[in-house]
């Protein structure tokens, strides 16, 4: 299991090191509000991390997590469209789909991003059902060459359309490549 997601982290950063050679300069600015720019219709996205899953929760509890997402560029006024898979080292699998924004305030951007998806337990935590929804905010450093690097962390739950609703938290450090 370890091999596979390993090997899988690996295939993303290579993959956006393959896409930022194909990569065309500029990030458009849809909208100013006092310092921060909130950036419109761009390059794509693809964004791998790194970390720990449910790290809020009891130790015994965590495991190794690694998320691959995909941001398209485009996008309706300020908003796109985002896919992503993630697991974890105990055979949780979760895949999903969302909006997500980009926040800039100069080399810093927040990107926060709102999914709804579907999981598979694997030998991994209860989350009470198949459908869950995942929050999640990303801090990131731009380097010109329009690569990032910084720190997410993010919530799964069920929203409580299940009895059992205990919720995961994660935290990654990521990387990502615009294409």
């Amino acid at each position: 299991m370890r091999n596979f997601l390993s090997a899988s982290f690996a295939a993303a950063l290579l993959l956006g090191a393959a896409c930022h050679s194909w990569a065309a300069e500029g990030k458009p600015v849809y909208a100013t509000i006092g310092p921060f720019d909130v950036l419109g219709s761009g390059p794509n996205y693809l964004d791998a991390g790194a970390g720990l899953f449910n790290f809020y929760n009891k130790a015994d509890k965590r495991s190794i997590a690694e998320r691959i997402e995909l941001r398209f560029g485009k996008k309706l006024a300020f908003v796109g469209p985002a896919l992503g898979v993630f697991a974890n080292g105990e055979g949780f699998r979760y895949g999903y789909a969302g909006i997500y924004a980009d926040f800039c305030y100069k080399r810093f951007v927040l990107t926060p991003l709102f999914a709804a998806g579907v999981y598979h337990r694997g030998g991994s935590l209860d989350l009470g059902g198949p459908f869950e929804f995942r929050e999640s905010l990303e801090i990131a450093y731009r380097f010109d060459d329009r690569w990032q690097a910084g720190v997410s962390v993010a919530h799964i739950s069920n929203a409580k359309i299940y009895r059992n609703n205990p919720g995961q938290q994660d935290l990654l450090l990521t990387i990502a490549g615009g294409f």
